[in-house]
């Protein structure tokens, strides 16, 4: 039995990352990306259920790919993975 809870595929990526809670700025690196969350290596992630905004960047240039809002829902010794607001398409 697989007890994955995915509901959407992933897909591996390689990007810069920044994500923000109040004055607190964590830069990290996107692993891999779904249309509705992120999980993001960071050597100091944010606490789990914090609300967050996360910016991913190009990985060729400076500019931003998106900005998004997001929820904290797991945490592990490596990064955080992230719930977005709203999809990746809204």
């Amino acid at each position: 039995m697989n007890s994955e809870k995915r509901n959407f595929a992933r897909l591996a990526l390689s990007a810069r990352a920044s994500i923000r809670r109040e004055n607190r700025v964590i830069e990290g690196q996107v692993e891999n990306l779904s249309i509705r969350g992120a999980f993001i290596r960071a050597a100091s992630p944010m606490n789990r259920n914090d609300r967050v905004a996360v910016t991913i960047y190009h990985t060729l240039t400076p500019q931003a790919l998106c900005d998004l809002d997001a929820t904290v829902v797991r945490v592990t010794d490596t990064g955080m993975g992230l719930q977005f607001e709203k999809s990746l398409l809204d």
